[in-house]
């Protein structure tokens, strides 16, 4: 028979469960927005509105171009086949917007040019196209909009904005490198040492879970104690947020968007 806990004698409280890896990796992908992506996504947001705004006026004034500007269009789209079945519809949707995404990210490889800002330009340029044609045409533009832009594109335009956001971090970062290894590459030839070549911190010394260094347990302590690499911040992002976007996006223009007058 056990013994009864003395009044007063607080009972050990259970041990805390560490977070499921789902949920830590959405931890850390809400603290890499912070740290990282926040201020690259306000400027693919200008930049889509940018694009819009110019794609609008050009062909509102010059419609002329309209025309050779819709048959681009037309043939960049031409693997989206809109008679077939809706599900298989929504399918090619998500498989083509994952695509473009994609190759917008892998553009961040290239250091300090900042090519992934030209897909929102683009895209807003297209959407900007879309209203001249209809205004033209003598169509409701904003019911249009709501109709059939609106429902899919809150979600399609956030993960474009969102996945410009990682290839321009990913540009800025590979630009880091870039300098950093310039930098000890010529601290190497005049026999120098290149400050970016230290440690940016003293090593850490390593503990037990309970140890002195429990509370690198949250993110923001782990990163300053070991930066993870950009390129698995990307593709954590790429997978968690923008993937899930597009398939939402996809699904409604598929399935819900035909249907909406």
């Amino acid at each position: 028979m056990s013994e009864p806990i003395p009044i007063g004698t607080p009972a050990e409280a259970p041990p805390s469960r560490a977070p499921g890896l789902l949920r830590r990796l959405y931890q850390e992908e809400r603290e890499a927005w912070r740290r990282h992506y926040r201020k690259y996504f306000k400027y693919a947001a200008r930049a889509l509105g940018l694009g819009f705004v110019a794609g609008f006026l050009y062909f509102w004034l010059w419609p002329a171009q309209e025309k050779k500007a819709l048959e681009f269009v037309v043939r960049a789209l031409e693997d989206i086949r809109l008679e077939g079945p809706p599900l298989w519809l929504a399918l090619t949707l998500f498989y083509h917007n994952a695509r473009a995404s994609l190759v917008a990210i892998a553009a961040g490889f290239v250091p300090f040019v900042f090519m992934p800002i030209l897909d929102p330009l683009l895209n807003g340029g297209v959407l900007g196209l879309l209203a001249s044609v209809s205004k033209h045409q003598g169509l409701d533009v904003p019911r249009l909009f709501l109709t059939q832009v609106l429902p899919h594109g809150v979600f399609e335009l956030t993960a474009v904005l969102y996945a410009t956001s990682l290839g321009m971090y990913l540009s800025a970062a590979m630009g880091k490198r870039a300098v950093a290894a310039w930098k000890r590459r010529r601290g190497t030839r005049t026999g120098g040492t290149c400050p970016l070549s230290e440690p940016l911190s003293e090593p850490q010394p390593t503990a037990s879970p309970a140890g002195p260094l429990e509370f690198l347990e949250t993110y923001p302590q782990r990163l300053d104690a070991e930066p993870p690499s950009p390129i698995r911040n990307v593709v954590r992002s790429f997978v968690l947020v923008v993937l899930p976007l597009l398939l939402v996006a996809a699904a409604i223009e598929g399935l819900v968007t035909p249907h909406l007058r």
